[in-house]
């Protein structure tokens, strides 16, 4: 089997695969993606004292940004250091000598993506004139989106941003499914709602993430980001509708601005529930209103939108999340800021639904639900949606976590 890091990795015959140059590397992997495995990617970076160029071939999960690559293990990554970017070796059996040492890679390479193939096909006609591709390092200062080919820039390669948002009851009920969660699905941005962890305590920190929290007794968000997402958290303080209940990131890369909401639920047998959604409302339409950048909302928002949304279809009561004004004020929203229902984009007419009530089971396999919690977007961001589903595998909470991915 071969080895982590940058070691030897086994030798068939005479042949390694680290005797070729980063063209040939670059060759190995787009015969690979002729043969049905896209979902392979190339970085490559300066060595810190520029003496080799460190190349790998790897999968979308594993990277970050186009900037980082989270594991080196062989099942997730191939890794090699070169001092020259061409040797000219034929590299026919060193392609036959890569699917024998990394079938596990290959795996989880199979798929299509023809985006990324035309964009490495060109930086492999680079390549050929022997220009060496460099992500970053300490050489170059690069605009965010591009990367150094020889002497100029290039567009940095397609990338998938991934966002999980889910309402987990609980955070310390709910801890270990979250991390569950985040292994199966690798989020970019993790947002969760009714978090109830007033302390916003270190436990519940996730390793390689970097957190913010809202907190609030009944109520509180937090939103986790990968370290490497260019992007910053923050508090909008100016309106008290938003404490427990909001967090704001602005993405620098991809440029966009994210809120995480948990919407309050206007229950009529408490006072003052009501008054407080309608200011929360009003507060998120304002928001919303003087927000420049393209914009993602996402969170438990308290309010069924239209017959689909619910199971039997009747989605006109007097009741909390059902009641005219709340969905009007939704409606507001939407036209505010040019946005979007993204599950709709995908899922029409789907009956899938994200809340269950007091998440009993009957109720569950009934498919008795409601979907309360949303992925919004900024219409102009539909032509680089990939997906938008509700995620059915972790029920532990009344309300079922809801995923977005997009290109960029």
């Amino acid at each position: 089997m071969p080895t982590a890091g940058f070691l030897k990795i086994g030798i068939m015959g005479e042949i390694n695969l680290h005797d070729l140059g980063a063209y040939e590397l670059m060759q190995v992997l787009h015969e690979l993606h002729g043969t049905g495995y896209q979902r392979l990617r190339w970085m490559s970076y300066m060595s810190p004292n520029g003496g080799a160029l460190r190349c790998h071939i790897t999968i979308q999960d594993n990277l970050c940004g186009n900037s980082e690559i989270i594991e080196f293990n062989p099942e997730m990554c191939f890794s090699t250091s070169v001092g020259k970017m061409t040797t000219g070796h034929d590299i026919k059996p060193y392609l036959e000598l890569f699917v024998r040492l990394y079938a596990a890679l290959l795996r989880r390479g199979k798929g299509s993506d023809e985006g990324y193939v035309s964009w490495f096909d060109g930086l492999l006609r680079q390549g050929a004139k022997g220009e060496t591709p460099v992500y970053y390092g300490e050489f170059w200062d690069l605009p965010l989106g591009m990367i150094r080919v020889g002497n100029g820039t290039y567009p940095a390669p397609p990338m998938t941003m991934r966002i999980v948002s889910w309402n987990i009851d609980g955070i310390k009920a709910h801890f270990d499914d979250l991390k569950k969660l985040v292994a199966q699905y690798s989020p970019e941005i993790i947002c969760l709602q009714k978090v109830k962890d007033v302390k916003c305590s270190k436990e519940f920190e996730i390793d390689g993430y970097v957190r913010m929290c809202n907190a609030g007794p009944y109520s509180g968000v937090v939103t986790y980001s990968k370290r490497c997402i260019p992007c910053d958290h923050t508090l909008v303080d100016e309106d008290s509708s938003f404490a427990g209940h909001l967090v704001q990131t602005h993405v620098y890369y991809p440029n966009l601005t994210l809120f995480n909401v948990y919407t309050p639920y206007s229950n009529p047998k408490i006072d003052g529930a009501i008054d407080a959604r309608v200011r929360f409302d009003r507060a998120l339409q304002r928001l919303v209103s003087h927000t420049p950048d393209r914009m993602i909302i996402c969170g438990d928002m308290n309010v069924v939108h239209t017959e689909w949304d619910c199971w039997d279809r009747k989605h006109q009561r007097n009741q909390a999340n059902f009641h005219d004004w709340e969905r009007e004020g939704f409606e507001r929203l939407l036209g505010l800021g040019n946005l979007i229902d993204t599950y709709r984009v995908f899922n029409r007419f789907t009956l899938g639904y994200t809340y269950f009530f007091r998440n009993d089971k009957a109720v569950r396999e009934a498919n008795h639900g409601h979907r309360i919690d949303y992925f919004l977007c900024s219409r102009s961001l539909e032509p680089q949606l990939t997906r938008s589903e509700i995620i059915k595998e972790f029920t532990s909470s009344p309300n079922n976590p809801i995923l977005l991915e997009f290109k960029y």
